[in-house]
């Protein structure tokens, strides 16, 4: 228990700041411009999937089942991380000259701040797997008032899309250098291993990554879409509301982080493998339904105080937003014990079903119905990936009426609040 506290601290800190953080840079910007920087954001963040490699769960679960080897395991992980990580920096450097030199410095910057903060989660979860949350909670609260401070100061001062762009490279190299820091006294020496236990990593983690990269397109394959089919606009407004999606999805990284080595631990009892399973199911619903229903509630003042009256056409999707968040995490509390059971290969396979789903519906949906349509397919999708995890779970643990009902009774919550325009 006082580890989900710490945690949740670490991740109310993180989602305070980082809701604050958009919400001005989007007033400063406005709708337009903001569009423009998450459209970048997003092109960045989609390519720095690759650094990722789905190594957070990774980690998690080879530390979680074998304590032990905790140092060799972030060696030789993080000697696959800088791998990718330089090839992926090399080829960005590359692409530069075919990029408009609008937004060539921008992109530049983004991918910059998205590698380093890639680092910096990686590092992380050698708090998490080592038990560590409270130290995790205090840089994650200097951290991440140090980001809120250097972007916004610099947006302010200078309201262009390259300000606010250098702004977060520059807020995420310093809190990089800071976790770095506060790691090596406890990871004394960490280093690199050579390569030849990188390459041994990848093949291992590869479901993983595959896994991670399809569950990361959410939020960030948004603003291609919709920078296609409508405009920069329709974008702005998208990843405003979406900031409150990933600010609330938070908790399920917080989740994800305690249950999957508690869950790992107890694979082969299935008693404890069914109570903690359970209470895993319990938690990520009740979360997924209040805070989809504080979208729904509260669309309109949480618009007006977040965003201003420049963004007042995002109100009537907040509710659209609510249910998506809602069936998210319905499909995450399925899926995390998949990923605790080691069964990423099926994840995986699901993922790239649910996504060509969503595609699909979206060619249908979004020319006709905007912004709302691109939420309906994105919401099908994630219900019809929920399905898919709850088939492949029941041989792990049994749904209980209670959690079926409070299924069934969030559903039909969100129906008076859902209008198509």
């Amino acid at each position: 228990m006082k580890n989900v506290l710490f945690m949740g601290a670490s991740t109310a800190v993180r989602l305070v700041f980082g809701l604050l953080t958009f919400a001005l840079m989007a007033r400063l910007l406005g709708p337009n411009a903001f569009g423009l920087f998450m459209f970048w954001l997003s092109v960045a963040g989609l390519l720095c999937m690759l650094a990722n490699y789905g190594f957070t769960p990774f980690v998690l679960r080879e530390i979680g089942a074998r304590p032990e080897q905790a140092r060799t395991v972030m060696g030789e992980v993080l000697s696959a991380k800088f791998l990718v990580s330089a090839l992926l920096f090399g080829g960005t450097l590359l692409s530069l000259w075919w990029i408009e030199a609008a937004v060539r410095w921008v992109f530049l910057a983004l991918m910059a701040a998205l590698l380093a903060d890639s680092m910096t989660d990686f590092l992380n979860v050698g708090y998490r797997a080592t038990n560590r949350y409270a130290a995790e909670t205090r840089i994650a609260t200097v951290a991440a008032a140090l980001q809120f401070g250097v972007v916004i100061g610099a947006v302010w001062y200078v309201p262009t899309v390259l300000a606010a762009a250098l702004a977060f490279f520059g807020s995420r190299l310093l809190v990089l250098l800071m976790t770095w820091s506060s790691q090596s006294s406890y990871f004394a020496g960490l280093r690199p291993a050579p390569l030849a236990r990188a390459w041994a990593r990848l093949r291992e983690a590869l479901a993983y990554a595959l896994d991670f990269a399809l569950q990361s397109l959410f939020g960030q394959i948004d603003s291609v879409v919709l920078g296609l089919f409508l405009s920069p606009l329709a974008v702005g407004l998208h990843q405003a509301g979406m900031r409150l999606v990933l600010g609330g999805s938070q908790a399920s990284n917080v989740l994800a982080n305690v249950f999957i080595p508690r869950l790992a631990a107890v694979t082969g009892d299935p008693v404890l493998r069914q109570r903690e399973g359970q209470r895993l199911q319990s938690v990520f619903l009740a979360m997924g339904l209040g805070f989809g229903m504080v979208l729904a509630l509260g669309a309109k003042p949480i618009t007006a105080l977040l965003f201003g009256p420049g963004f007042a056409a995002l109100a009537p999707l907040l509710p659209w937003f609510g249910l998506l968040f809602f069936v998210r995490f319905l499909a995450s509390s399925f899926g995390i014990m998949l990923t605790s059971a080691g069964q990423q290969g099926f994840r995986a396979k699901a993922n790239v079903g649910h996504w060509l789903l969503i595609l699909g519906a979206a060619a249908l949906l979004v020319p006709r119905y905007g912004n709302q349509g691109w939420l309906i397919a994105m919401t099908l999708g994630n219900f019809a990936l929920a399905m898919a995890y709850l088939a492949a779970s029941l041989r792990l643990v049994r749904p209980t009426l209670a959690n079926g009902a409070l299924t069934a009774l969030g559903g039909v919550m969100f129906l008076p609040f859902l209008h198509l325009t």
